[in-house]
Parts: structure tokens; sequence; C-alpha cells
């Protein structure tokens, strides 16, 4: 069985898959481009947010923060639908404000054009929607280390911190950072991207047909699609 995990990245989408205790890395321009390579997987999961609001207002981020504690800064605010294909930044604040009385931060901005082409993916391909679950890496490396982890990502600690981590379920590590950067700089597919997306693929076969989700049971937008964080059970070190 194929277990993939999918992170947004300058180049599109970074992926990273385990099957039979092999592992693989790759980028894809869109992900219509990833679903037509890992369409036989048993789940995708994926660092972007699926199912969307018409209030903005998601169980899921509110949950998914307390999880997190000193982490929870790394959880952005979902827009609500209308505000995906506003025509400016100013005009999606304004819409996201009068739909939730929030505005919009620039890291949920920076990821509106991603939200909206995994939506109108999904919307598009249904047959997909069973397979693909919203996902967050910090999460799944905290029910990996049984506790938040104490840096941020991008700090030398925290690049330490998730490497050693993740030499605990996938064999080579830098190789397959310095596969991905045999064709990509960082400027376009950063370290963190790559450790994301592989840290979610170990997640998907850690809890092989027994995920669970933020909230429980879940919700759904008004198109049917599920406002869920889900994540593995690890056991403990």
């Amino acid at each position: 069985m194929k277990f993939v995990g999918v992170d947004g990245c300058k180049a599109g989408w970074c992926a990273a898959w385990v099957e039979d205790d092999r592992w693989g890395v790759g980028v894809y321009p869109l992900f219509a481009d990833l679903w037509a390579e890992h369409r036989d997987a048993r789940s995708v999961l994926v660092d972007i947010p699926i199912g969307l609001a018409d209030d903005a207002n998601r169980t899921a981020e509110k949950l998914l923060r307390e999880r997190l504690g000193p982490r929870r800064n790394s959880v952005f605010n979902t827009p609500a639908r209308e505000a995906l294909h506003a025509r400016s930044k100013a005009a999606a604040k304004a819409i996201n404000r009068k739909a939730s009385g929030k505005s919009l931060s620039e890291q949920s901005l920076g990821i509106m054009k991603k939200i909206a082409e995994v939506d109108s993916f999904l919307t598009a391909h249904p047959e997909a929607v069973e397979k693909m679950f919203e996902s967050h890496p910090e999460l799944c490396f905290a029910m990996a280390a049984g506790h938040p982890l104490a840096y941020p990502k991008r700090d030398v600690p925290g690049v330490v911190e998730r490497y050693e981590i993740l030499q605990r379920f996938v064999p080579d590590v830098r190789g397959l950072l310095d596969r991905v950067r045999e064709y990509h700089s960082a400027s376009k597919v950063a370290g963190d991207d790559v450790f994301d997306a592989l840290m979610l693929a170990v997640s998907g076969r850690q809890g092989a047909g027994r995920l669970h989700s933020l909230p429980e049971p879940v919700e759904r937008d008004a198109n049917g699609l599920p406002m869920a964080v889900w994540y593995a059970e690890f056991d403990k070190q």
C-alpha cells in the first residue's frame, strides 16, 4: 500500500510517499498532476484546508491550536468560501471580515490560491475525496514526539528536532532531501516543505485505516466536503 504526504511549496506541491518500505519524493506543478500519479494511494494527507465554512469559522482550527500549545501560531485562519475568489487581498479581507468578524493574515492570504486549487480539484473529482485528508505537520510531529515541539521549524534547533523524529521512521531523510535538490532550489522547495511532506506520509502509514479527526465527528461544508484535521496516534517512546 502507498501512503502520500503533501505540502504546498513555491514550485507547486511537494509530495513524499512510502510503498512497501520504499520511499520517494517529487514536486508537481499542479495538484491534478500529483493526483494523476498517486491516485492508487491508500491515503493522501495534505497540509492545506479542505472544506470551507461560509462564516470562516471551522472548529478544526480551534481544536488544533489547543493541541499545539506553543506551536499554535503555525495554524492560519481558513478563509470563508466567498473570500477565496476575491479579486484582491483587500477585497478578500473585507469579505472575510463581513462573514466572520475577522480579517485574514498575510499567511492566510498567501495560501489562498492553493486552497482554491484543491477546493476546485475536489469539487471536480469527488472520487478523490475519500482518499484526501487535511492534516497539519506540526500536529503530526507532536503526536510522534509525544508533545508539541519546542522550536519553530525554520530555527536550527527546530530543524534538528524534526530531523531526529523523521529518522525514526524514514531510512534516508538526507538522501530524499538531496534528491529534491537535484532539480529544485531551496527558494522553490524549502527543506521544511520536504520534512513536512515526509511527516505527513509517516502519519498516513501509521494511521492506516484508523486516522483520528479534529473535530470528531467530522463537520462538513455546504458542498459536503469534510472540515477536519486528521492525525495518527503513535506508540509512546
